[in-house]
């Protein structure tokens, strides 16, 4: 995959098909340290498998399918950048997928449209709480759905007007960044 985006995006949706209610993803910037982790964790029912069986690509939990190709792809894509990936037991009881890498690493694929990326699972699984937490030398920033619902009211928050302001959000957080 060219953007690490969409690596993103096939975690989160993976938490949401494995039924997890709660999809948080960390971004966070070290420039002193030359790093960028992201993290996406959740609060599903967690791996089946052992993390080196989850890493296989031959391994999938879907029917249907003879492969499962995304975390090798993510983890070969942290490899490249001079980094690593683990897979393990989330704080929020799920899956929790860690990848760290050089962030200024000629290899290192760009961040890509996080933002876009939010948007479209909030209007494709409204029901789901994401969360998008950035941090960097600028600061920090949480974007979470529950809260954005909370702000709108009942009223107010059809998907539609959550995801327009998840979007802005996510866009402004990840403004500042290099990645």
């Amino acid at each position: 995959m060219r953007e690490l985006s969409l690596h993103i995006l096939d975690l989160m949706e993976n938490a949401t098909r494995a039924g997890a209610t709660v999809v948080y993803v960390g971004i966070t910037e070290n420039v002193a340290q030359d790093t960028l982790e992201i993290v996406v964790e959740d609060n599903g029912p967690g791996l089946p498998a052992s993390s080196d069986a989850a890493l296989d690509p031959f391994y999938t939990t879907k029917e249907g399918k003879k492969t499962g190709l995304g975390l090798s792809l993510f983890r070969a894509a942290a490899e490249q950048a001079g980094g690593s990936m683990t897979v393990e037991r989330a704080t929020l009881g799920g899956v929790a997928v860690r990848a760290v890498m050089q962030l200024r690493h000629v290899d290192r694929a760009p961040l890509g449209d996080l933002a876009e990326t939010f948007r479209t699972l909030v209007l494709t699984h409204p029901e789901i709480d994401f969360c998008c937490h950035v941090r960097s030398d600028g600061g920090e920033t949480l974007v979470r759905v529950l809260d954005i619902i909370l702000e709108l009211g009942t009223d107010a928050a059809d998907e539609f007007a959550v995801a327009r302001i998840v979007t802005e959000r996510v866009r402004a957080a990840i403004a500042p960044l290099r990645a």
